[in-house]
């Protein structure tokens, strides 16, 4: 998977996605089985796992309030 090089708070989001594909369940990491959100900075991540065929969907990337 290529590493993505970005500056700032979006290259630190990005890069916490990025790592998702290898670890879909990192320590922090809260919710239900399948839909689970991590918190990365000011953002919140909701992303979808699918264990079947190793795929991470990001369902929604919003700021926290």
């Amino acid at each position: 998977m290529p590493v993505r090089r970005r500056r700032g708070l979006p290259g630190v989001v990005f890069a916490a996605v990025d790592r998702l594909g290898e670890e879909p369940r990192p320590e922090g990491a809260f919710g239900g089985t399948d839909v689970l959100r991590i918190h990365v900075g000011v953002y919140r991540v909701m992303y979808e796992i699918t264990d079947q065929q190793v795929r991470v969907s990001v369902v929604h990337l919003g700021r926290l309030r």
